[in-house]
């Protein structure tokens, strides 16, 4: 068996091929491209090669093309090969060497590596969630230079009225124009992201399921799918949980057990569209198994700690309708 460590850049692959005792077959350095890595991979077999990569911006790009070659592919968690992290001398080849080990010993920390649909769906979600933060961004500037200009907004939005007497107060102020169109190309292709993403979710035999949660609709069900990626992958609901970072740290030594805050380590996206979910739940005009636990926990605890705890439990439910293809229900 073959095992090679690659330590990838965005321009070039430094890889080092071992054999099972650890002896040093070839190490190599050449641009990144698919005849590149074809060149270098066409005297190993599929069947008798695993490969190592660590995730960086390009890995994707790299897996792709040893996927399509049928070989074995993992994807190594820069954050915990401390192995690498730790090393007093530290180059190119010693890091794909190091991985070359670690993959030869089986002590990989592995990253999930989602199908290539989740993949494209991520890049979608992900491509919306820029596009709000920026949008966000040139709406705080249009403010910010119309206070510097001694103007304040009539109404609480930009919206097409506002926007309509900006214009008309500032038609030669190149600036302020040049925000106002940059704010409305933005809006013209969030509409556009927001009608591909209501079809893609509709569409979606599990993002369907998730709507049928009050407060999740198209695009939130669609962001909760593209990070889980597949169910199977938490046997439990716990694990879930965990992942979606809705646990407490627990720090234990001898006879001492400290429970601290929420894990840090977790997908953000998951865990913030789980918490907004339940705020939406928590101020619905009906009544829900959800929002009464809301209510009872919060008097106690208060209002943080409560949504935290709620989210935890609607990430229990969509555990269970994803595991068992059921729709949400209030018993």
């Amino acid at each position: 068996m073959n095992f090679i460590g690659m330590d990838i850049h965005k321009q070039f692959t430094v890889a080092v091929v071992k054999d099972e005792q650890g002896n040093k077959l070839e190490e190599s350095k050449f641009i990144n491209s698919e005849n590149n890595f074809g060149s270098f991979m066409q005297k190993y077999k599929p069947e008798d090669t695993k490969i190592v990569i660590e995730s960086t911006c390009v890995w994707e790009y790299i897996y792709e093309i040893l996927e399509a070659k049928k070989f074995e592919v993992k994807l190594a968690n820069p954050s915990r090969t401390r192995a690498i992290a730790e090393a007093r001398i530290k180059t190119d080849y010693v890091d794909a060497s190091t991985l070359s080990d670690l993959l030869r010993a089986n002590l990989i920390a592995e990253s999930y590596i989602p199908p290539k649909t989740i993949r494209r769906l991520r890049e979608t979600t992900r491509e919306r969630r820029t596009f709000v933060k920026q949008t966000t961004q040139i709406k705080n500037k249009i403010r910010a230079i119309l206070i510097k200009r001694g103007t304040e907004l009539e109404h609480a939005t930009l919206c097409k009225a506002a926007i309509l007497l900006i214009r008309e107060k500032f038609p030669d102020d190149k600036v302020v124009l040049h925000y106002l169109d940059l704010l409305e190309y933005h809006k013209e292709k969030l509409k556009e992201l927001d009608e591909d993403i209501s079809k893609t979710a509709y569409a979606n035999s599990n993002a369907k399921l998730l709507m049928t949660i009050p407060g999740i609709g198209a695009t939130r069900s669609l962001d909760i799918i593209a990070e889980i990626g597949e169910i199977e992958r938490f046997p439990t609901a716990d694990r879930f949980c965990s992942y979606a970072g809705l646990v407490s740290s627990i720090h234990q030594s001898g006879n001492t057990l400290r429970v601290g805050r929420l894990v840090k380590q977790s997908s953000k996206v998951l865990k913030n569209n789980l918490i907004e979910a339940c705020w939406t739940l928590s101020q619905s005009k009906d009544s829900n198994p959800l929002k009464e636990f809301y209510k009872k926990l919060s008097k106690k605890k208060g209002k943080q700690k409560a949504i935290c705890a709620t989210a935890r439990k609607l990430c229990c439910v969509i555990h269970a309708m994803l595991t068992n293809q059921e729709e949400f229900r209030y018993s």
